[in-house]
């Protein structure tokens, strides 16, 4: 009878001390839980923390070595694209960790409250068996009508004290793993916080660098030689555009024939039916026409589709598209539902996006200062895809519109205002 007693005694103190010491944690076993997705994301972090550094080297070799204006524009708006994205992703992962750390958090207090709870029952037990007599346990068995009913009772006892030092076990175990997940998200928390605060002050630093983007833009725009430049980097980027907007219309006729083929092999036929052509006033998106939003909530058409002659410089333009003016930093959204198919940065047009929509309609979006969006990501009429920047002319988004490999002008598309 003392024994058992004191055996109990024995383990509500061991119960109560396994968690007044320290806490025995092997760390490198609880990362392993999702490590895979850590890992990519701070590979994908670092890729672009060396980006950044890339271009910052670009930029001071092109002052060491006078490079081109137009080209050392170009890396300061690659350089502060890349660190916008950086603070973004730094900024997502960190709001995420802390909803976990209160999840966390709040899974610790239950788990608390719980063990708080098991110690009360213990020590009221324990009193109740020293206020009824130190034989209870024995009076229990001898009590017994049979012994068969001394053996169920004391089978009983055994599987009670049992259970209970299970569910400590089990609490003690769920308490250690909460408190190593708090303290692994924590730690997350504290190198993610210094990490967007370290790249705060270097985009706060990059002002200058700013500065000096926007004066040699400022150079460009009423320099001769730098301006006819300019317009030959438009021009290529221009036809960069095309080729990608061809390609894109060819990669999805082959698609099409091979599902076509397939479909027709199938059906035991030779070959697919021929298609019925379709006029643009038939589609889908063609019966948008005219009543499309704008891809800015505002601005002015600065630039106009088609073939222009500078009144100042007088040369001669090709557009393939509009350009808006609109306050730098502006939300740029995609004008009818579609699928990435581009997102790029071509020297002349900055970061653009193109979105492939139904039936061979294809947008382009370009002189982005931020996109939001990656390549094959569905897109919603009106989603944000990004942010309006900068080109020579000043705060302005480029739109092009295309039907397959017919350019068209999107003032005919866009609803009026």
């Amino acid at each position: 009878m003392y024994m058992t007693i004191l055996h109990r005694c024995c383990f509500v103190l061991l119960f109560g001390g396994v968690f007044l010491g320290p806490l025995l944690v092997n760390p490198a076993s609880a990362q392993k839980k999702g490590g895979s997705s850590v890992r990519k994301q701070q590979e994908e972090l670092e890729h672009l923390r060396e980006e950044i550094k890339r271009y910052e080297k670009r930029i001071k070799e092109g002052e060491r070595r006078e490079r081109s204006t137009l080209q050392r524009i170009d890396d300061y708006d690659r350089q502060t694209s890349l660190i916008r994205s950086l603070l973004s992703r730094l900024t997502e992962e960190i709001a995420e960790n802390r909803k976990e750390i209160a999840i966390s958090q709040l899974n610790l207090a239950t788990a608390e409250k719980e063990l708080r709870r098991l110690k009360r029952e213990y020590a009221r037990m324990i009193v109740s068996m020293y206020k009824r007599g130190r034989t209870h346990d024995t009076e229990l068995l001898l009590s017994s009508k049979s012994i068969n009913e001394m053996f169920i009772r004391s089978k009983y006892l055994k599987a009670y004290s049992e259970r209970q030092r299970q569910n400590a076990e089990e609490i003690r175990q769920r308490k250690r793993k909460i408190e190593l997940q708090k303290m692994l998200l924590e730690e997350k928390l504290r190198e993610q916080q210094f990490a967007i605060q370290e790249k705060r002050i270097e985009e706060s630093q990059l002002k200058q660098k700013v500065d000096e983007h926007k004066r040699l833009l400022t150079r460009v725009r009423h320099d001769v030689q730098s301006y006819e430049s300019q317009l030959k980097r438009k021009q290529a980027a221009a036809r960069k555009v095309e080729r990608l907007i061809a390609d894109l219309i060819e990669r999805e006729r082959q698609r099409i024939e091979a599902e076509r083929k397939r479909t027709a092999a199938k059906e035991g036929k030779a070959e697919p039916a021929p298609l019925p052509s379709k006029a643009i006033s038939n589609t889908a998106f063609g019966r948008l026409r005219g009543r499309l939003p704008w891809p800015v909530s505002q601005g002015s058409v600065v630039g106009f589709f088609g073939e222009h002659t500078n009144p100042r410089w007088g040369t001669v333009t090709i557009s393939n598209g509009i350009d808006i003016a609109v306050p730098n930093g502006s939300a740029v959204r995609s004008i009818a539902d579609g699928t990435v198919s581009v997102r790029s940065f071509i020297a002349g047009y900055g970061n653009l996006v193109i979105i492939n929509h139904d039936d061979n309609f294809l947008t382009v979006y370009a002189h982005l200062s931020e996109i939001s969006v990656q390549e094959r990501q569905k897109i919603k009429a009106g989603q944000q895809i990004g942010k309006s920047g900068e080109g020579i002319s000043g705060p302005v988004l480029h739109f092009e519109l295309w039907y397959e490999k017919i350019k068209q002008n999107p003032l005919h598309w866009l609803a009026k205002r």
